[in-house]
């Protein structure tokens, strides 16, 4: 039986409000009675998407669905409010609620959310999945498969972007072995510990379904190159890439490798890994400013420190030269000047 995690104070709490109201400040009519009961789980418009849906599992009940139209009868909708649901968050609101108020809220639910065709019920399998994607998988990937705002300034590289995906280059062979073991590199741990073979399927058949190319145009996984990898340092400042080298080898390949790939000693460590600047991506995007702002500022949700707070510009701008002609762009002029005797 599927249970409410415990370690989510936020749903705890909310849940909790709910229970505290007594049950003579509901009103007689419907959406008084769901705004006040109903609405901290299932949201203002039904469709669960509400700020304690992480924390219920499985989560609340979108309204507003084909599928709920076609299960949910109006009886089987009074008996769950009424005696609640095992093994849900739903409570039963017998002892709040009176049997005209339960009739209220459920018809005012049906009218306002619910209106429209009926679709046929969906597999058991991706129902399963989705309820695993939203326990394991939505904290980075976003409800949407798009990805959660606080991973794409958190996390380098941040999550696939599923959305914006084909079906065609992520296959399903490959999106299982990658929730079976992770993605070296990456901040996308193994499950095989937590799911079940058919878990890790139904998860991957849901992400397929539901999200895989849906965005307006598909991207691919990288952008084509966009960035000037010509522009200069801020402020004039030109590296000098022997001393940024020295500063390098004694700082900084411990995590990004003296080859710069981010296999250095301490990156098995680490989560996520640090920067491989040899990788297209970084090749396509981490010019002079990038690299030195990176190493000036740091970066949120990783060990990367803010070296601005005991270096100087020269010597970012030193270590930076050296990132960018010895690994990002080893075919510039400064690699070439490097190289001779």
């Amino acid at each position: 039986m599927v249970q409410m995690k415990s370690h989510f104070p936020l749903a705890a709490l909310a849940l909790l409000t709910v229970i505290l109201v007594g049950p003579t400040a509901a009103a007689d009519d419907g959406a008084t009675v769901y705004e006040q009961y109903c609405a901290v789980c299932h949201g203002d418009k039904g469709d669960g998407q509400t700020r304690v849906r992480r924390g219920l599992s499985p989560p609340p009940r979108d309204f507003t669905t084909g599928l709920a139209r076609k299960e949910l009868s109006r009886e089987r909708m009074i008996t769950s409010v009424t005696h609640g649901r095992p093994g849900t968050a739903m409570m039963p609101f017998s002892g709040r609620l009176s049997d005209e108020e339960v009739a209220t809220v459920v018809d005012h639910i049906r009218a306002t959310f619910m209106q429209g065709e009926a679709e046929a019920a969906r597999p058991v399998k991706l129902v399963l999945g989705e309820e695993l994607y939203v326990r394991h998988c939505a904290v980075c990937h976003g409800d949407q498969g798009s990805g959660a705002m606080w991973t794409r300034s958190s996390l380098n590289p941040p999550p696939r972007d599923f959305s914006a995906t084909s079906g065609v280059e992520l296959t399903r062979e490959r999106m299982i072995t990658s929730v079976t073991h992770g993605r070296p590199g990456t901040a996308m741990m193994s499950f095989h510990r937590r799911l079940s073979g058919p878990e890790i399927e139904a998860v991957v058949d849901y992400v397929r379904t539901s999200f895989l190319g849906k965005s307006a145009a598909a991207a691919p996984s990288h952008p084509p190159l966009t960035v000037d990898m010509t522009q200069p340092f801020p402020k004039g400042l030109r590296g000098d890439v022997a001393k940024g080298g020295h500063f390098y080898q004694d700082n900084c390949a411990t995590c990004h490798g003296e080859q710069g790939e981010g296999n250095g000693p301490r990156s098995s460590f680490i989560s996520p890994k640090p920067r491989n600047f040899t990788a297209a991506e970084a090749r396509q995007r981490l010019n002079r400013p990038a690299l030195y702002a990176a190493v000036r500022d740091g970066l949120r949700g990783t060990v990367m420190p803010a070296w601005g707070k005991v270096l100087g510009d020269q010597e970012l701008a030193d270590v930076a030269e050296y990132v960018f002609v010895t690994f990002v762009h080893p075919h510039s002029e400064g690699k070439k000047k490097l190289d001779q005797p």
